[in-house]
């Protein structure tokens, strides 16, 4: 018993990380319900355990050592003691394993590919194992037992809180996050800045970057030599494609850089209603759009803003000019409208009243009259003749 004892002892202290004082308290607790449950054991009494040599000893109130009671140990004692240390030594594993990667919590972490679960990927991290959920994999993600792997630990769990304490994900924003700053020593200077990150995973990400440094373009330096930095983060996300956008403190400037690869003509916004409506050439507009509407959804992601992109030709149409939501407005007022991006329809229909009393001759009851009547006017139209891109010519 004596050294089957060391030997657990050993293990637990050096492969799970527990300490050994634990592991001999716990022990002697459960040596001790073992005695009095069975062998009536008198509450005076206390056992002691030597952490080294493995030597059990029975002591009375006065700390004097006494023969211990007669008891069949091997049989049932050392059956009873073992359930019990072996039950509280996985409780202070969990706890150190709690404690141990709640720090790490929001970083990437490596491990080795251990086994499948109903299409779940177990990870073996050397002590622990973490759990890779189905739905936080790549679309693309295609494991066989022993491959290596990153991911980011998106959440460790309190003890008793589920099976698997540490859990991972390949699909959130924050792990291609993490994978561009530790491929760019600049990020890890504090040079250059991740500001904002939007992702479809498996397909597209945007990230937003800034640099404290004028003479430094954040931009290309993230991209490196060749793209050389860029190709390695989309070699560990199976080719997903990686776009490194310029941030700006200016909305605009920031809206129109994250159409990218798109040229945009003009950006009106609707402050209130956080609303960009974004002008392109028309043969830009499947370029601003993207594939499956990926591009100006990422975009809208990535700024806060709803987006939306008009072909220049459909947004101002001669057609349907502002000036006739409402009769009687003269040429000089449908010119200041446009001054301020309010040439068409569309545009006063979703304007706000505080937008439009910024245009001269216009107060709230002018701002109210020409909302009312554009909303009006933009419902009579059929469904082809609406100022938003038709259906039929969306990507």
């Amino acid at each position: 018993m004596k050294s089957e004892l060391i030997a657990l002892l050993n293990y637990w202290e050096k492969e799970k990380g527990i300490d050994r004082s634990f592991l001999i308290s716990a022990l002697e607790n459960g040596l001790l319900t073992v005695y009095r449950k069975k062998a009536g054991l008198d509450n005076a009494v206390n056992i002691k355990i030597d952490p080294e040599s493995g030597d059990m000893l029975f002591l009375n109130e006065a700390g004097e050592q006494i023969p211990p009671p007669i008891f069949q140990w091997q049989r049932i004692a050392a059956q009873t003691a073992r359930q019990v240390i072996i039950q509280k030594l996985r409780e202070a594993e969990k706890n150190t394993i709690y404690h141990e990667f709640k720090q790490e919590e929001g970083t990437i972490i490596s491990g080795k590919v251990e086994r499948f679960e109903d299409n779940n990927v177990v990870i073996s991290l050397n002590k622990t194992e973490a759990l890779l959920p189905q739905h936080h994999r790549l679309f693309n993600d295609h494991f066989k037992r022993g491959d290596h792997l990153k991911a980011y630990l998106l959440e460790v769990r309190k003890p008793n809180k589920g099976y698997y304490q540490l859990i991972v994900s390949r699909t959130h924003p924050e792990f291609v996050r993490k994978l561009i700053e530790l491929e760019i020593p600049e990020i890890q200077e504090g040079i250059i800045t991740v500001k904002e990150v939007a992702r479809f995973p498996g397909d597209l990400t945007k990230i937003a970057v800034h640099s404290s440094e004028k003479n430094i373009d954040p931009v290309g330096t993230c991209i490196g030599d060749k793209a050389i930095r860029i190709k390695n983060i989309t070699r560990e996300l199976n080719g997903e494609k990686i776009e490194i956008i310029l941030w700006s403190e200016k909305t605009e400037k920031f809206i129109v850089n994250s159409l990218s690869p798109a040229v945009c003509k003009k950006v009106i916004l609707n402050e209130a209603r956080k609303i960009a409506s974004v002008i392109v050439d028309d043969a830009q507009i499947f370029l601003a759009i993207g594939k499956k509407g990926q591009n100006v959804r990422l975009a809208s992601k990535l700024t806060g803003w709803d987006i939306r992109a008009f072909r220049e030709s459909e947004y101002n149409s001669d057609r349907r000019p502002a000036t006739m939501a409402v009769d009687g407005i003269d040429e000089k007022t449908a010119t200041e409208l446009a001054k301020y991006g309010f040439s068409s329809i569309l545009s006063i229909a979703e304007a706000d009243i505080e937008s439009l009393k910024k245009v001269s001759g216009i107060d709230d009851g002018k701002a109210m009259e020409l909302i009312d009547k554009a909303k009006k006017h933009m419902a009579k139209q059929d469904k082809g003749e609406n100022e938003s891109i038709p259906d039929s010519k969306k990507v």
